[in-house]
């Protein structure tokens, strides 16, 4: 009797097992849909953009490398009309001399070139480091490749060896040497100040 017993619990599983299993294969099926209507839609500006993981780009004059961006993950809009660099997780840019000598960082948590425009946004706790000017920092700078000039309506600090300065509207040349903010406030030295004026 125990033989026949395990025998009809071993045909009871199989019969369960098959089951289970043409079950599975009816969902399959049915899950399945070939009409081209009900599939996601995928446009034309997805297919446009390129990922990069620790970008590395080098632009330079004359064989010299003058700028070197780098940054955790890069996406290029490859789009004709609108191209564009994003950098969604920060930027560390590093601006060089015609000696090759490293001349400023420029730090930002995000920042987009756009191509077409030749200009580039850097925002939020956004800190350039001269090593001959002082630091600069600011929540949103602007950089026109174009015209060599580097801009923000956002507050704006700048501190030097001997004074801080800070206000709205600062303007200055891709160097950072001749700047001015239009709304200024804070302690400097007039010698300098006046300086920088003329």
């Amino acid at each position: 009797m125990t033989v026949f017993k395990l025998l009809k619990n071993k045909l009871l599983v199989r019969k369960y097992t098959e089951g289970v299993l043409l079950a599975y294969v009816f969902l399959v099926f049915i899950a399945c849909k070939n009409d081209p209507s009900e599939a996601p839609n995928i446009t034309r500006d997805q297919l446009s953009i390129e990922k990069g993981k620790d970008v590395e780009i080098i632009y330079s004059d004359s064989a010299k490398v003058r700028v070197r961006v780098t940054g955790p993950t890069m996406l290029y809009y490859t789009n004709r009309d609108a191209p564009k660099q994003e950098f969604p997780n920060g930027t560390v840019t590093f601006f060089y001399d015609e000696f090759q000598q490293e001349m400023s960082v420029l730090t930002g948590k995000y920042a987009i070139r756009d191509e077409k425009k030749r200009q580039v946004v850097v925002r939020d706790s956004v800190v350039w480091e001269s090593k001959i000017d002082g630091r600069l920092e600011t929540s949103e700078l602007i950089w026109d490749e174009a015209s060599n000039t580097i801009r923000s309506t956002k507050f704006t600090r700048i501190t030097r060896a001997k004074e801080t300065i800070s206000g709205f509207n600062f303007q200055t040349d891709d160097k950072l040497t001749h700047w001015r903010i239009l709304a200024p406030r804070g302690n400097f030295n007039v010698e300098n100040f006046e300086k920088q004026i003329q």
